[in-house]
């Protein structure tokens, strides 16, 4: 079994290109830590996990360019987007 990353949206329920979307590639500290990914509709090029676990630790991990936001939060670049991680077998 493996796990994928679907993109739902933004957070912020504001208009999101990704939606909708596979994950395929995400680098947390590009953009100065404001992250940058990659994102396909064909599942088979999306970016596969050992597990859902995992898939999740990736989506909320913190940026180590920029590990606080402005209003001193963790800086977790993934996490502005809601997302649904699938388990494939």
């Amino acid at each position: 079994m493996s796990a994928v990353i679907l993109a739902v949206g933004f957070a912020d329920g504001s208009p999101c290109p990704h939606a909708n979307h596979w994950l395929k590639h995400f680098d947390h500290e590009a953009n100065n830590g404001q992250g940058h990914g990659v994102f396909t509709l064909d599942p088979d090029e999306a970016m596969r996990f050992r597990n859902a676990a995992d898939a999740m630790t990736f989506w909320s991990k913190q940026s180590l360019v920029r590990p606080r936001r402005p209003d001193g939060q963790p800086n977790k670049p993934m996490t502005a987007l809601t997302v649904v991680i699938e388990t494939l077998v």
